[in-house]
């Protein structure tokens, strides 16, 4: 497909926008992401690539008929800037700002934007701080992952303990008072005991947000190919559960509340990445292996960086995948993706959208799911309880209509 240039709209036709900068000095053998080994040498070609992907998107985005419909009039602004990766705290403070300037540029930012930027610990100091504050970056996301030196081992990660804990600080003391510290569990010999320490640990810093994510196998990583460590998973699913079920309780009552599978947040703190995607909201990710959604259409980016520059160089679309989403697909995720939210579904609005209703097998299965204490209802939405959350895919495919499976 040639990438005719249009003149384009000044709109944002999307409330989000997500960077990926796939550079890291290592990577983890558990992390099934789109990432390079880093060489400064990659970075001026790779974010003027960027660069060429937001100005081609963007005016693509001007010029479908869609974008003139009348559900498009007036302004619409850009809510959130995310830097995801990959590391991008490898890059320079110059480099972060050339992109930040080119979104901005062609996706008009709403005044209270939120900017959110990952960091590696070894990477944090206060003057890369003070850098990203005067650019405009609101919000750190720190890939903590553990304050045991034995779990971030067998992570693999390249931080110390004491490293992490100095990274901390020095967020603390800088301009950008909102900031995200990432927890693991289920990490290979990892204790009850040495997990509670994480969690108490990360609270005695007073984030305004903490994720907490659950060890996935993948099985093209080197943890996939592990075979101790798949029996390592397989036989400690239980202490799983124990540990998620008491990280909820610990950091409500500590002033973090959950408001998704993973994720948790002082009040009115929540990620806008977050919200803005799991409500259904359309976003544009940008570089390699970054995912999209745009009218009814979701696609991802070529995971290699050399096939991804030479598309852009040929004047051509780097994409992997792509797929219109069917009445199956949109009513799955809709489901799927309100579920793992803790405000939940309305159920009949749900159903009035899709135009399905549920048979006895779902009320069946629902009914249930309350018995066990896995969901319950709050008025007309349907919510998953803590232990229901551990299940939110699975459930998700239990409740969907006959009608709209067979689609």
């Amino acid at each position: 497909m040639n990438l005719a240039h249009k003149n384009c709209k000044k709109n944002s036709p999307v409330a989000a926008v997500y960077l990926h900068i796939p550079f890291c000095q290592h990577k983890c053998p558990f992390c099934s992401f789109a990432v390079i080994r880093d060489r400064e040498r990659f970075h001026e070609k790779y974010i003027l690539g960027m660069i060429d992907e937001i100005k081609k998107r963007a005016e693509w985005m001007g010029a479908k008929q869609s974008f003139y419909d009348k559900k498009y009039t007036g302004q619409k602004l850009l809510k959130s800037i995310y830097f995801g990766g990959g590391t991008p705290s490898s890059l320079r403070i110059t480099e972060v700002d050339i992109l930040l300037s080119q979104v901005r540029n062609f996706f008009p930012c709403s005044d209270d934007i939120e900017i959110s930027f990952e960091m590696n610990p070894e990477d944090v100091n206060p003057e890369y701080l003070c850098g990203l504050a005067e650019i405009g970056v609101t919000r750190i996301s720190l890939g903590g992952q553990s304050f045991q030196s034995l779990s971030l081992k067998k992570l693999g990660r390249l931080h110390s303990v004491l490293e992490l804990r100095k990274a901390v600080k020095d967020i603390i003391c800088s301009a950008i008072n909102n900031w995200n510290i990432d927890l693991m569990f289920g990490i290979p010999e990892q204790s009850i005991t040495m997990f509670k320490k994480d969690v108490e640990e990360a609270l005695s810093y007073n984030p305004s947000h903490i994720s907490l994510y659950g060890l996935e196998i993948h099985e093209k990583t080197p943890f996939g190919k592990n075979k101790q460590i798949i029996k390592w998973d397989s036989e400690h699913q239980q202490q799983y559960e124990e540990m998620y079920l008491w990280a909820i309780e610990r950091l409500e009552k500590s002033g973090l509340f959950q408001y998704e599978v993973s994720n948790f947040s002082k009040k009115n703190m929540e990620s806008f990445n977050n919200l803005l995607v799991w409500s259904g909201n359309e976003y544009l990710g940008f570089g390699v292996g970054a995912h999209s959604y745009v009218s009814q259409t979701r696609w991802s980016n070529k995971r290699s960086l050399k096939i991804y520059q030479k598309h852009l160089e040929e004047n051509t679309w780097p994409v992997e995948f792509e797929e219109q989403l069917q009445q199956k697909e949109l009513a799955a995720e809709s489901l799927m993706l309100a579920l793992r939210q803790t405000k939940g579904i309305n159920v009949e609005q749900w159903q009035t959208r899709f135009g399905s209703l549920w048979e006895n097998q779902q009320f069946d299965i629902l009914n249930e799911l309350c018995d066990t204490g896995r969901a319950f209802w709050k008025g007309q939405q349907l919510c998953l309880t803590s232990k229901g959350m551990l299940l939110a895919d699975r459930i998700t495919v239990e409740l969907m209509p006959p009608s709209i499976s067979k689609l």
